[in-house]
Order: C-alpha cells, then structure tokens, then sequence
C-alpha cells in the first residue's frame, strides 16, 4: 500500500556548486604562477610530470570524490581529467559558455587577481569574478524579492587555492580582468570514461 499523499513543496531542479579551499597550497601555487609565466603551458595541463601538478590532481580527486557521495552515485564512475593553465592580462575575460561533453567543469584559483587598475568604471563592474548562471532560461522573469529564484546569477571572487566544480551544463563567464598582473587559474573538464549502468560495447 503506497504512503499517503502530504502537502509539501518540493525542490525541482537543484543546482549545485561545490568548492573546497585545498590545504598547503601556497608552494604549489608559485609553481604554476612559474609555470604560466614561463608560457609552457600548452595543452592537458595534467599529462606533466610536477609536484605542483600532482598536488592540485589529488586535491581535485578528492573533490570529485566528495561530489559523487553528495549526489549519492555509487559506485563512483571512472572519469579522466583535462586542465588548462590560464594567465589572463589586462582586457582578457572568457566568454559565457558551458563544457558540452564533461560531466563536471570548474576553475581552481591559483592566485588572486590584482584590483583593477582604472580609476573610473561602472558600478555593476565586477572585474576579475566569475558568475554562474542558472540553466533554466527565462525562469525567474516574475520572481519575487526573497524567492530563491529570484537572482539567476551567482557571481564570485576568487580566492588562492580554491577549487570550485559544478555541473558541465552550467553556463559560466569570467568577468574582464583589468589589471596587468596576470590572473592565473585552471579551468578543469571532468568526463567521465562511460556512464554508470552502461553496457560495454
């Protein structure tokens, strides 16, 4: 005999965004502040033999491992890794988008990007910040102050040594950075080998 119906509102559609400050991450960060002046940092930032490397990679293992226990998939799928070492200069920003054919995106912060360094700039401007926004287009045009749906956007600033993952389908962009010291991070695609319950072919 199934339960009987209650009166409830349910959550539909939850999004969510995960970060995690990964610990000691000071030397591995002048690391790859190194490795992005030096401009060798072309391609799979991952498929190179460093400890600074093999630092962030555990770091991301373990977040991803902790995604998989909050989504309650069991067993974890198998999964594989790309990263891009980014040095953003004065001007440069990364146009809305998604990660079509990943599991998970994300960014990890290697350092803080400097103030902008004009003097007069729009007070809607939050140069050097990613905002993420909700997939669901359109669905907060009547939202009330106060309804969690009611600002579509999340829009963050980056702090050293923080890793963030979300969903590949959410659309992300990386505010102008408008200062000449370079903003350095990694944007991260995570896909996964096959999908959980999949037959081999």
């Amino acid at each position: 005999m199934s339960a009987p119906v209650r009166d409830e509102i349910i959550p539909l559609w939850p999004t969510w965004i995960g970060q995690m400050l990964l610990p000691e991450a000071e030397a591995p960060n002048r690391a790859l502040v190194e490795r992005a002046a030096s401009r060798g940092f072309a391609g799979n930032l991952f498929e190179v033999e460093d400890p600074a490397v093999a630092w962030l990679r555990d770091g991301i293992e373990a977040a991803v491992g902790q995604w998989f226990e909050k989504m309650r998939v069991h067993p974890a799928p198998q999964w594989r890794l790309d990263g891009r070492l980014e040095a953003l200069g004065f001007g440069h920003y990364r146009e809305l988008h998604n990660e079509p054919g990943a599991y998970l995106a994300g960014l990890y912060f290697v350092n803080v990007p400097a103030p902008p360094e004009l003097k007069h700039l729009r007070s809607d401007c939050v140069a050097s910040h990613v905002s993420l926004l909700d997939p669901r287009v359109g669905f907060n045009a009547l939202a009330l102050a106060g309804d969690p749906n009611f600002n579509e956007t999340r829009t963050l600033a980056p702090v050293a040594g923080m890793l963030m993952l979300w969903p590949a389908y959410l659309r992300h962009c990386s505010r102008v950075h408008l200062a000449h010291t370079p903003w350095v991070r990694v944007a991260l695609r995570i896909e996964l080998e096959r999908r959980p319950g999949a037959r081999m072919q």
